[in-house]
């Protein structure tokens, strides 16, 4: 899906929200108020909230409906992708922005097994290979056909815990999965090594005139620059390591860090920022223009 540039001057991409999980910092959605201003569009790049099967269903059905509310009043016009977590909340899995200069995703199409860390691994792996049995050899090459597979295997992912948890001790408990058994903080780690580079031959093969991937999914925030190509992970909303703010406009891409500041969300100092240059003709930057990086204190 192709987003005009003349109609959307600023595009502020956010990811990993997890509203309603105990590990999230958003504690209420008015708190990120201050992150949509300023933006002509908003895009959460998945992992907004949680929308899988759990035991407790109805406080799932109860965040999902103040989030769809608040984004309806506070950011309409949002571009709801979907993430492992929420693959359900839209059929929308990523977005071509800039002419294709900049492709955004959520990222667990970047792994064979979708979450490599996840304490639901042999269901998530089970139930991706019968989804990937059902396509052609042509269709698994396509990848608007293999993010949709990824998303059914998600959306059909059953969890036997409650996810959004309301006591201290069932709260404890479903934190304390996040890191048992010790395998899981292993994969994480390969994970975040790995991903660079998966993001950037990922690109390559579906997208070779992207300059730009925008991803989440490993909580990881980081820049990297694998052979002409910028790899940005906006990293969560959850702790420990914090996450990124992405604008995207027709002359640039900053990427901004996110300040936890008295309960509320702010855009913090700039990590990168990149020129979009102009082609021959004096039209905005397409996908055949190489982005040029400017240097940040």
């Amino acid at each position: 899906m192709l987003i005009a540039p003349v109609a959307i001057r600023i595009t502020r991409i956010l990811s990993d929200l997890h509203y309603g999980d105990p590990a999230s910092r958003v504690r209420s959605l008015v708190a990120l108020r201050p992150l949509l201003a300023g933006a002509d569009r908003i895009v959460f790049n998945g992992d907004s909230l949680e929308t899988r099967f759990s035991p407790a269903a109805q406080p799932v059905e109860e965040m999902r409906r103040h989030f769809l509310e608040f984004v309806r009043d506070e950011a309409p016009g949002a571009a709801l992708l979907t993430g492992n977590h929420d693959a359900g909340i839209s059929d929308l899995h990523h977005l071509d922005l800039i002419g294709g200069l900049v492709f955004v995703t959520h990222g667990e199409i970047l792994f064979e097994d979708l979450v490599p860390w996840s304490a639901e691994l042999p269901q998530i792996r089970e139930l991706y290979r019968q989804q990937l049995a059902g396509l052609s050899s042509a269709e698994r090459d396509r990848l608007e056909a293999r993010l949709a597979a990824c998303k059914r295997a998600c959306t059909q992912l059953r969890l036997p815990y409650d996810s959004h948890p309301r006591t201290s001790w069932s709260r404890t408990v479903h934190t304390a999965r996040m890191f048992w058994p010790p395998t899981r903080t292993l994969a994480m780690m390969r994970a975040w090594r790995e991903l660079p580079a998966r993001a950037a031959a990922f690109a390559r093969r579906h997208r070779p005139g992207a300059r730009f991937i925008v991803v989440g999914h490993t909580h990881l925030p980081g820049v990297w620059y694998p052979r002409h190509l910028v790899v940005i992970n906006t990293g969560s909303f959850c702790p420990p390591f914090g996450c990124y703010a992405v604008d995207v406009s027709p002359e640039q891409v900053v990427v901004r860090r996110v300040r936890h500041h008295r309960g509320s969300f702010e855009l913090g100092r700039v990590v990168a920022s990149f020129a979009l240059a102009p082609t021959r003709d004096g039209a905005e930057g397409s996908a055949a223009t190489m982005p040029e990086l400017v240097p940040t204190p």
